[in-house]
């Protein structure tokens, strides 16, 4: 049983490190459909030719380049203040070129103790020694004008039409910053076909979310039949940010069709190749390219991380979006979301209102947009044990401003949920050590007999009423707690950052000096020498392997969680030390 239980303790922690690859396995995500090109309906093929409205000409030999009636625009950028954000426009085509939070930086500042370990480290290993980096505001655009930039819109029409030139646009400059005031920025662009377009941003002092109608204008002498594209561009990183590289991030193409999330993966954890939101990265790795589209009642498209997100909502009365993806060999990502088929007849006009949100996955902002946005922040199959954590911690850091405190303060209520189930399993292993002597003699006599020798083994259990495994409980019954834990300091935007005191400037990165693990390990040694054992010698070795393995695994968890099981383990030892003297 000594056997059972060691192997049912490694089996657990294997568990632990690998829930994500388990969950995928047997809880997928259901798969982003792809569609063949023959599989489109002819109805849907409406088009003979996407033209893009920053585009001249893109195939001379097919298409006629209209004479320009315009005058050519000079090329501008346009800047956004808000209380949230940074934002910079250019009038190349009216796309999105930065978009800097304010309240957010791409990685935490080091404090003078990690800075001093490293370099002394770095300086005994003949490395260069590199100042850090300091924190700047995090930018949710990684892509220049080169890549692409998002937020462009395109017409697929079979009609030919050029657009030489940028976009006109009326100011160059916004500045919301006082609570309630609202503003809006117009890029127009008349096209050689008669068209005339116009693109509306509009912006909140104190919301992340910006509302976008296109306005298309028929001036000419025909009926426009047509389908607006939206373009999100973004490049699929390598995230080595936050901690100055203590942890990646899952990059995740997402969308909500029918009251239901599905989900592309583009990067995973643990496997060092992931990915992240745009602005979260410096270091790239290749993806397979890939291409996918769905069709449908499709609410939102989002290009989402652990903890920000891009979104983008189609118009709310559409009911038949084209949703399509692909990724290239060079790590680009574009998702373009297509509206049904149009038209405007000559001298009328029509509005295509969208919203787009770009900001932290903070589940309150995201309930507001009223598309079901909030089931981007997902804990995965333990969320009923990760929410009542998450609304403790928030509910206690009310009081405390310091997350590390809070975990100390779940630590305690929860040793002393679990009390009644530790008392049972010190008596069980005080039963345990005292039933020893019969159990030697019963291995001795029926040593020859491996079945008899089960079943007096079971009859001495159950002569001394001792139950073998409720040893293992309080471990076991605190597994769903642990990877709860774990998913809330991943997922969560507050834990972010999240400072606790001295070196740890980010509970939900991992210790940047390794001091907490270490001193988890000791602890470990500490419970083990002093929890009653039945186990022999050779058994008792292997049990001194167990803080050395959880050492090495808590490594590279995140400091919180190795908060939670340090301070577990010294109300343990508390504990311990109390029953044996009692005892």
């Amino acid at each position: 049983m000594e056997k059972r239980a060691i192997l049912a303790i490694i089996l657990t922690f294997l568990v632990i490190m690998l829930w994500s690859v388990i969950q995928s396995k047997f809880f997928p995500s259901a798969p982003i459909k792809e569609v063949k090109k023959e599989e489109i309906a002819p109805a849907e093929k409406v088009v003979e030719k996407k033209i893009d409205i920053k585009e001249t000409e893109s195939k001379p030999q097919k298409e006629a380049k209209l004479p320009s009636k315009t005058e050519v625009v000079p090329k501008k950028e346009v800047s956004i203040e808000t209380q949230n954000y940074w934002a910079v426009f250019t009038n190349e085509d009216a796309r999105l070129k930065h978009f800097k939070l304010k309240k957010y930086e791409d990685r935490v500042e080091e404090s003078p103790i990690t800075i001093k370990l490293t370099q002394f480290v770095e300086d005994i290993l003949g490395k260069k020694i590199e100042e850090p980096k300091k924190p700047e505001p995090l930018d949710l655009v990684n892509t220049g004008e080169k890549e692409g930039l998002p937020l462009r819109i395109s017409f697929i029409t079979p009609l030919p039409s050029s657009s030489d030139g940028n976009w006109e646009v009326e100011k160059e400059q916004l500045r919301l910053v006082n609570t309630g005031e609202k503003g809006e920025i117009t890029f127009t662009k008349s096209l050689e076909n008669g068209w005339k377009v116009l693109k509306r941003y509009r912006f909140s002092s104190d919301q992340y979310a910006i509302d976008l109608e296109v306005e298309v204008q028929n001036n000419s002498s025909k009926e426009i039949i047509s389908q607006l594209e939206l373009e999100w561009i973004g490049k699929i990183e390598l995230a080595k940010l936050a901690d100055g590289g203590n942890k990646d991030y899952g990059l995740k193409s997402v969308f909500f069709k029918n009251n239901k999330v599905e989900t592309k993966d583009l990067g995973g954890r643990g496997t060092g190749s992931s990915g992240c939101i745009p602005g979260c990265g410096t270091q790239k790795r290749k993806i397979e390219p890939f291409e996918t589209s769905d069709k449908g009642d499709i609410r939102w498209y989002a290009f989402t991380g652990e903890y920000f997100t891009a979104l983008l909502i189609p118009p709310p009365t559409e009911k038949n979006i084209t949703l399509s993806v692909k990724g290239d060999e060079k790590n680009l990502l574009q998702a373009s979301v297509i509206t049904s088929p149009f038209s405007i007849p000559s001298n009328q006009a029509v509005k295509i209102p969208y919203r787009i949100y770009m900001g932290p996955k903070e589940e309150g902002q995201l309930k507001t947009l009223g598309v079901s946005a909030e089931k981007l922040v997902d804990f995965g199959f333990f969320t009923v044990v990760a929410k009542p954590l998450l609304w403790f911690l928030k509910l206690t850091n009310t009081v405390t401003k310091n997350f590390g405190i809070d975990i100390i303060i779940l630590s305690i209520l929860i040793k002393i949920i679990f009390l009644p189930l530790t008392q049972i399993s010190f008596k069980s292993m005080k039963a345990m050590q005292k039933v020893q002597p019969e159990m030697a003699r019963l291995k001795e006599t029926y040593k020859n007999d491996k079945a008899r020798l089960q079943q007096e083994i079971m009859l001495l259990y159950k002569r001394r009423k001792i139950n073998p495994m409720s040893g293992c409980l309080p471990m076991v019954i605190q597994i769903p707690v642990f990877i709860a834990l774990y998913n809330a300091l991943q997922y969560t935007i507050e834990m972010r950052h999240a400072p606790f005191f001295l070196w740890m400037k980010d509970l939900a990165a991992k210790d940047p000096i390794y001091i907490t693990p270490l001193i988890m390990g000791a602890t470990m040694v500490i419970q083990q020498k002093m929890t009653p054992s039945a186990a022999d010698p050779a058994q008792a070795k292997m049990f001194m392997l167990m803080p050395v393995m959880f050492t090495f695994l808590f490594l590279n968890f995140p400091s919180g969680l190795v908060l939670y099981w340090l301070v577990n383990n010294i109300l343990s030892i508390a504990h311990q030390y109390y029953l044996n003297k009692k005892v």
